[in-house]
């Protein structure tokens, strides 16, 4: 029990902070600590399971932890749809959507959730090839494929340099 205390414990600090930035990346601030517990939670319960090399196996964590908040949002937000439909009639402020536009994270959330996941694992996590397949889910060929995919898509959309609107909730759909 005390080896596994100490493995979780270095691992933990180790790798705190880099599972934070990948999960702030995507989500708004007040889940953030809530997630990222979750993936620690995870990692406690399945460390055996745990590779030595064990931030590509918390991304992977994250993503799915993160896939399952932003399900839980949309259905949130389908729930108070319909409640507002038997309420007064009422309109969301979007000037907070207004606010948040730059031409890269505008080109971002053009992109499909794989494109914007490929290119945040490599860029913005500083991940190897190797890795960011790994927490991706996929083989190196194919994910060495989808992230040539995903830059090209993403010159495209800076070169065209029409801004679409960027979401509320990092991940969750506008």
């Amino acid at each position: 029990m005390a080896n596994s205390e100490e493995r979780f414990t270095v691992l933990y600090e180790q790798h705190y902070d880099a599972v934070e930035r990948y999960v702030r990346r995507r989500l708004d601030d007040a889940a953030v600590r809530d997630v990222v517990a979750e993936v620690f939670l995870v990692a406690w319960r399945r460390l055996p399971e745990v590779p030595a090399e064990a931030l590509p196996w918390l991304y992977g964590t994250a993503r799915r932890i993160l896939a399952n908040e932003v399900r839980g949002a949309g259905r949130r937000a389908a729930l108070t749809a319909r409640a507002a439909d038997h309420g007064e009639f009422w309109a969301d402020d979007h000037a907070d959507a207004v606010v948040g536009r730059v031409s890269l994270t505008a080109a971002l959330a053009g992109l499909s959730e794989p494109d914007a996941e490929a290119l945040r694992l490599v860029g913005w996590e500083g991940l190897t090839l190797r890795q960011a397949a790994k927490a991706a889910g996929c083989s190196l060929p194919a994910f060495a494929m989808r992230l040539h995919r995903a830059r090209a898509r993403l010159r495209q959309a800076l070169s065209t340099g029409s801004p679409a609107p960027v979401p509320t909730l990092k991940g969750e759909p506008s």
